[in-house]
């Protein structure tokens, strides 16, 4: 696979003049990944979890392809992402139409400009429906979906752009809010946001270079520096769950970076004495960015971390593959779908969990 950059060619309909080349060699590396992963065919008890989870996760698509009762098209992307990540493509497999009927309700649910909709957090919306279907971009089979793909990302790729360009205070200035026009930002939604361009960039897509930096920008302002932790916008307080968001964000928009990369590693400092705790508000988003952000910081020592988290997660799956409801998201497909993400982190399949 290619290293992705930001001096990509410029895209004709939306498409990499080297897609084809760039999806033989993603699939190549989805089979041999897979092969890794059971290649002594004694798959572990994570392995179990994540096969137990999906089966779950597969009785709760809805009969035009999406997930969950609200908030639709961030749900979606966020199941779609889950199969991805553990090695399932469109058409092929047991859940080869599970995946196909994700991407079809996704493609289906934009608008003709290529907006989510109706939605209370348009935001959220746009940026992991964008993320799942730049992800599914890499290794669709049809060339007539990966025209349709392609002609929506290169939308999104504006509408991205645009919600960040909106004229906000110093302080919120490069960040993402809500609203396409929000006045504010905050670091969960640049998170996402950020992590949607650097899978537009994977596939080939033209992304502005100050689009990266003024995001790099906003994340380096909800720093509190005495303890080199993140809150959820400037000048409040740190946690584990922004924490994670930002290293994520240093580490995968400027990875060369020395200085950001320092910084990616005083807080994954942070994150060893500061854990996400049982039962807190957004505890499964917790889990993913914590494991995201260690996994992408590849330091061994930083293990802990991630293992106990997996410990976890194993610990609250249900006996019927899925995970608790909980107030966080619109039902256990969320939780499920967060679960599962996070899971599968180490199977390396996705270009988002690739260092």
């Amino acid at each position: 696979m290619r290293t992705p950059s930001l001096t990509l060619p410029r895209n004709t309909g939306g498409g990499n003049r080297y897609a084809p080349f760039f999806i033989v060699l993603f699939a190549l590396c989805i089979a041999s990944s897979a092969t890794s992963a059971f290649a002594d065919d004694s798959p572990t008890e994570i392995d179990q979890s994540i096969s137990r989870g999906l089966t779950f996760l597969a009785t709760q698509q809805n009969a035009d392809g999406s997930f969950a009762a609200s908030q639709k098209p961030a749900m979606t992307g966020l199941a779609l992402g889950a199969y991805l990540s553990a090695g399932h493509t469109a058409d092929v497999g047991q859940y080869g139409g599970v995946v196909r009927r994700a991407i079809s309700y996704l493609l289906s649910a934009a608008r003709p400009d290529g907006t989510f909709g109706p939605s209370d957090r348009p935001m959220y919306d746009q940026a992991i429906a964008t993320l799942a279907l730049a992800e599914a971009y890499g290794v669709e089979p049809n060339e007539e979906q990966r025209r349709r793909i392609a002609a929506l990302l290169s939308k999104s790729v504006q509408i991205i752009v645009n919600a960040q360009n909106v004229r906000k205070s110093a302080d919120f200035t490069g960040g993402w809010g809500t609203a396409a026009n929000s006045a504010d930002s905050d670091l969960p939604l640049t998170g996402w946001n950020s992590m949607a361009l650097r899978a537009l960039l994977d596939c080939g897509f033209e992304v502005p270079k100050t689009s990266v930096s003024r995001s790099l920008q906003f994340v380096m302002r909800c720093e509190e520096p005495a303890i080199k932790g993140f809150g959820y916008q400037p000048h409040q307080a740190a946690n584990p769950n922004c924490t994670g968001v930002a290293a994520i964000c240093l580490l995968l928009l400027d990875p060369r970076d020395e200085s950001h990369r320092k910084t990616a590693n005083q807080a994954a400092q942070y994150l060893m004495t500061h854990r996400v705790e049982e039962g807190s508000q957004y505890m499964y988003y917790g889990f993913f960015c914590t494991n995201l952000a260690i996994f992408e910081n590849g330091d061994p020592s930083l293990s802990a971390i991630s293992n106990a988290t997996s410990a976890r997660l194993l610990k609250l799956q249900q006996p019927d593959g899925g995970w608790p409801q909980t107030s966080e998201g619109p039902g256990r497909a969320y939780t499920t779908s967060m679960s599962l993400l996070t899971l599968t982190i180490s199977y390396k399949m996705l270009p988002l969990y690739q260092r």
